[in-house]
């Protein structure tokens, strides 16, 4: 597994989330889930601008919320998007409280082997 940044970790949470928006959407225009999956796009668009240095405005990552959507909507069925928002929310909480961004890989020394399990879980994913 190469090594990813900040910058890759917020992309893999972002193209995943549009991939889920895209999916309810084409099932059903009317979805109640359809905002929810909205605001996780819209926030993980922000967060990869700010990250970019396009957007300034920290202030805006303590009304975030796709972290909370991930552990009670996901954790439990979705277990790539669970993983892949929890991801970016580690680094938003670590940007909110003014620290250096450890990525995920950095702290938690099972995270290899839990990505090679979900490699063989999804690969079409990866």
């Amino acid at each position: 597994m190469s090594e990813i940044t900040i910058f890759g970790y917020v992309e893999r949470a972002l193209a995943l989330a549009q991939k889920r928006y895209a999916e309810v959407r084409n099932c059903n225009l009317h979805s109640p889930v359809l905002q929810m999956y909205d605001s996780i796009v819209q926030q993980l668009l922000f967060l990869r601008d700010l990250i970019e240095g396009k957007e300034k405005d920290k202030a805006k990552l303590w009304e975030m919320t796709f972290g909370m959507y991930a552990v009670k909507e996901f954790d439990n069925s979705d277990e790539l998007f669970f993983e892949r928002l929890s991801d970016a929310w580690f680094i938003v909480d670590q940007i909110r409280r003014g620290l250096k961004v450890r990525l995920p890989h950095e702290v938690n020394a099972s995270y290899r082997t839990k990505q090679e399990y979900l490699k063989m879980k999804y690969p079409d994913e990866f």
